[in-house]
């Protein structure tokens, strides 16, 4: 007759195989991208290439038209290293990692070890029994509960990650911004303050002709408004630049002391940039990529709900060695014992608790559905603007560069008209308080046209890190038991 000690082993393992064949029963394949983005846009008609623009060609993710290794990109990568909402993003990645961690653990068996010792009966017994014990409980996974609470899991994560990376991607976006803006500010504040020195030159050359008899002293007095207008406007572009400075320092995570070096000109208005075609946003754009994998979350989350109203089924397997002291009697009992065996649980009465948390799951599951759609038509939408707003811009840019042209050739005209006599001093300065204006205007539509590429290099799913930092791919959620992810 077999040995106990060979039966148990066996009579386990045998339960064992049973289980995993039982729970290999379910199908929890994932909804494939194309049926979710179907079911999402269904009774919306997506055109097959952007209506603001007829370019065809795919979208090269190149840097935004600036360059890769000039004062802006030292800045946007010392604000990827230090930004603080950046680092809240990079906690709530991790915090997602170990949520997917977690969700896997009903997976694994369960071990646990227990001791008891005591020189008295416990009460209410007639024996107390005195030892130690290994136990291992295992809950099958028949249905695929535990599965789709694991799968649910990872797409949760993935969903954390791919908002980390446009997270990422808006920082650097919005570093970029913030260094035009003080680039602009800077620029602005070398014209005002030209402005006032040419207005106060006219301011003594009006003073002249006021006391040779020329002109009354009315023309004094508007005169020294201008010149007091003039200083005021300085003392705002001096503002804007403090403040400019601060956003950007800020965003950099430095201490807002307003000392930021951004003295270099605007850089010249860019190349065309290549759209690409509506539908290569669905994989290119992380925040798309979060939203998607929401809906896969969901979608897990209600399946496992479905699950959770099925009975569970669990086995247990042991190993121990207990002293049995009887009460009163000088005798004893040392034996080893194995225990093995099953449990079946099926609450048949639970106040409607778990139809109601299918219901929640199946409605928060429509509610992904409905929020990867209107992701979709927000990504498109600013795509559309963004290549309407580059076409506006860069016609106002050549217009604005033609008088910028004109008002320089009547510069150097006026000069060539005082020299023989024509113009004096009064009038070539004239003209030069006419160029600032219109360099002025030219600094701002630059700045704003380089704005608007920025915004639409990143509703195109455009990269603003450097490219070893753009190739850094956060690993997927470790295993339950593994190591946490970087």
């Amino acid at each position: 007759m077999p040995a106990r000690s060979t039966i148990v082993p066996r009579v386990l393992a045998a339960v064992c195989s049973a289980a995993v064949l039982m729970a290999g029963c379910a199908n929890l394949d994932p909804p494939a991208s194309d049926a979710l983005y179907e079911e999402a846009m269904a009774g919306t008609k997506v055109p097959p290439q952007w209506v603001a623009s007829a370019e065809a060609a795919a979208f090269a993710p190149q840097w935004a038209g600036f360059p890769e290794h000039g004062t802006l990109q030292s800045l946007i990568d010392e604000a990827l290293a230090n930004n603080l909402d950046l680092r809240v993003a990079a906690s709530r990645m991790q915090q997602a990692a170990h949520q997917a961690r977690l969700a896997g653990a009903d997976l694994l068996p369960t071990v646990g070890i227990g001791a008891r010792t005591a020189t008295d009966p416990t009460p209410g017994s007639a024996f107390s029994a005195n030892g130690y014990a290994v136990l291992m409980n295992w809950e099958i996974d028949l249905w695929g509960r535990a599965r789709a609470e694991k799968k649910a899991g990872e797409a949760g994560y993935r969903s954390s990650e791919a908002d980390y990376a446009y997270a990422r991607q808006s920082i650097g976006a919005l570093t970029t911004r913030s260094w035009l803006a003080a680039l602009e500010a800077s620029g602005q504040l070398a014209l005002a303050q030209e402005l006032e020195s040419t207005t106060g030159e006219q301011l003594k050359l009006i003073e002249y002709r006021r006391r040779i008899g020329k002109v009354s002293e009315l023309d004094v007095a508007y005169w020294s408004e201008q010149v007091a207008a003039a200083a005021d406007v300085v003392a705002q572009r001096e503002q804007a630049r403090a403040q400019a400075l601060r956003a950007l320092e800020l965003i950099l995570g430095r201490y807002p002391a307003g000392a930021a070096q951004a003295d270099e000109p605007i850089p010249d208005s860019p190349a065309p940039l290549a759209p690409g075609l509506p539908l290569d946003l669905l994989d290119r754009r992380p925040d798309l990529v979060a939203a998607r994998e929401r809906l896969v979350s969901a979608y897990f989350g209600a399946e496992e709900a479905k699950a959770a109203r099925l009975p569970t089924i669990a086995i247990f397997a042991g190993a121990g060695r207990f002293t049995k002291d009887y009460s009163g009697l000088a005798t004893s009992m040392q034996s080893w014992v194995f225990p093995v065996g099953a449990s079946l649980a099926w609450p048949l009465f639970d106040a409607g608790r778990r139809q109601i948390t299918l219901e929640l799951r199946t409605e928060q599951q429509r509610e992904a559905l409905a929020l990867y759609a209107r992701a979709i038509l927000t990504a498109m939408t600013e795509v559309e603007n963004g290549l309407t707003g580059e076409q506006q811009l860069a016609l106002r840019e050549r217009s604005i560069q033609r008088q910028f042209s004109e008002s320089s050739r009547a510069l150097e005209l006026a000069r060539v008209q005082r020299q023989i006599g024509q113009f004096d001093d009064f009038d070539v300065l004239q003209r030069k308080r006419d160029l600032l204006r219109v360099q002025s205007d030219l600094i701002h539509v630059r700045a704003e046209r380089l704005v608007q590429r920025v915004n639409l290099h990143l509703a195109l799913g455009g990269r603003f890190g450097s490219e070893a930092q753009a190739d850094q791919v956060v690993a997927g959620p470790p295993a339950v038991g593994g190591a946490s992810a970087p």
